[in-house]
């Protein structure tokens, strides 16, 4: 299986694991994911230092996933740790760290939990062999860094609700300020937004009881 993985990740334990599993590795500078598999497969991992790093001190974790879905039909994100991890780790909010699991899962990027680089390793290598010996495609790699800002992140993970279009999103944007305060908001308080009915309250009550 031939996986492609950024040159910034040649450090990581895994991949010597993916070289016991036989992978050819190749390194690459990549602006978008950290390992390819296919045409359509692209992985983005994060160890619990990646994910406070990324979400608290670099502000880049959206964005890097927004880049990703962009680029790839099937990007995955790995998080890599013992679970919960990263409840555990450092003193943020349980609640906090869940509000941005729903953002990502509102961005439809599938989220796999493994324990360790050998794990990663071997749900990397697997889905690769799936890819390259069923679809027979070639290893195509895809997409370049998007410079959104913060606020037209928000606004792209808020109109991926359904129903709801941009314009909606900005005035729920408007009104509560964060993603976060949407999708704990009470129905009541969600029907004072200008373009926000019944329905669509429901909605956003429905999923965000879901994904907590």
């Amino acid at each position: 299986m031939k996986i492609v993985i950024d040159h910034r990740e040649k450090r990581a334990g895994v991949i010597d694991e993916l070289q016991k599993l036989g992978a050819d590795i190749e390194f690459a500078a990549l602006q978008v994911a950290d390992y390819v598999v296919s045409d359509r497969v692209a992985f983005e991992r994060k160890t619990v230092d990646d994910f406070f790093a990324t979400m608290f001190e670099r502000r880049e974790l959206f964005s890097q996933l927004f880049d990703l879905s962009r680029s790839y039909r099937l990007p995955i994100l790995i998080m890599e740790g013992e679970d919960p991890f990263f409840y555990s780790k450092r003193r943020v909010n349980p609640m906090a760290i869940q509000g941005f699991l729903n953002t990502i899962a509102l961005m439809r990027i599938p989220t796999l939990y493994t324990l360790n680089a050998a794990e990663t390793a071997q749900v990397i290598f697997m889905i690769a062999q799936k890819e390259q010996d069923l679809r027979k495609k070639p290893l195509n790699l895809h997409g370049k860094r998007s410079l959104l800002s913060p606020n037209e992140l928000k606004e792209y993970v808020v109109s991926s609700i359904p129903g709801i279009g941009h314009v909606v999103a900005g005035n729920l944007l408007g009104h509560f300020g964060s993603v976060e305060k949407i999708m704990t908001a009470k129905r009541d308080e969600l029907m004072k937004v200008d373009r926000v009915g019944s329905k669509i309250a429901d909605n956003i009550r429905k999923i965000s009881t879901n994904l907590i």
